[in-house]
């Protein structure tokens, strides 16, 4: 998931704005994060190197407008699994394939569970979606309407003539615009053919010309992407710093109202 130090930053408000708060917030907030932090070594537990985090944002100061980039230099400092703290989430840091391994196969099941963020709140139901609950028996029974009801080889195969036809449209597109010596979007033609398939497995029939649905699609994606405070710092989400709570309840209502619209619909 790639993260910009800058999204977390509230568009409209100014740095000087945004200074004053923090040192207004800093003391009391301080002393809240010092004494109510669940990993304050209460356990005994040992984790991996890291860099010294600062109260309430941890280490967030650190990923930078690059954090692929910043976190590669500080693995190479602190070695190829290190702990950070994005806020009041420790995290641990992974940056071999060998050590990747152990993670992603050795142990995958010990860390197959998912981070409840807002975004999953909101886009999911809950969380409910299969990309987004925990790992336990709910998320096995919902993989396994997914794979008999979408990815099964016999449901594959009986969308075939529906990616036929789609894919079809397409080509005939790109040909027609072509023989005129125009130019096309591949990325907007690609997509529509993407929300026409989508839109017939799932209703039986495309969407209404008159909704862009792309837009909700990429406010969504955007929405999942960044660094939102409120996952991070639990005790500022009630003052909704960037304004991105106020966003995703938005795009909720539009998707949702989407989707039972057409679910509907006789």
């Amino acid at each position: 998931m790639a993260i910009s130090y800058c999204d977390w930053l509230p568009s409209q408000m100014s740095s000087s704005t945004l200074t004053l708060l923090f040192i207004l917030l800093g003391t009391p907030c301080s002393f809240i994060y010092f004494f109510s932090s669940p990993n304050r070594n209460k356990n005994g537990r040992k984790l991996p190197p890291g860099p010294a985090p600062l109260p309430i944002v941890g280490n967030i100061h650190m990923l930078g407008n690059l954090p692929h980039q910043n976190l590669h230099y500080l693995a190479k400092k602190y070695g190829p699994i290190m702990s950070i703290m994005l806020g009041k989430v420790p995290t641990i840091v992974v940056s071999s394939p060998e050590a990747a391994e152990l993670f992603l196969k050795v142990h995958d099941v010990v860390f197959a569970s998912r981070p409840k963020v807002q975004s999953a709140k909101y886009f999911a139901y809950g969380g409910k979606a299969m990309a987004f609950t925990q790992y336990g028996s709910y998320w096995r029974t919902v993989q396994k309407w997914s794979i008999l009801h979408f990815l099964s080889a016999s449901k594959v195969e009986c969308f075939a003539p529906i990616r036929k036809a789609e894919v079809g449209l397409l080509v005939e597109s790109v040909r027609k615009v072509a023989a005129a010596g125009e130019t096309i979007n591949l990325s907007q033609a690609v997509a529509k053919v993407l929300e026409g398939m989508m839109s017939k497995v799932l209703f039986g029939r495309l969407m209404d010309d008159k909704i862009d649905f792309k837009p909700l699609v990429d406010e969504a994606m955007h929405l999942s992407g960044v660094l939102n405070l409120s996952d991070y710092v639990p005790f500022l989400a009630p003052l909704d710093l960037q304004g991105y709570t106020r966003r995703l309840k938005k795009k909720f209502l539009s998707s949702d109202g989407f989707v039972v619209g057409y679910t509907h619909e006789p």
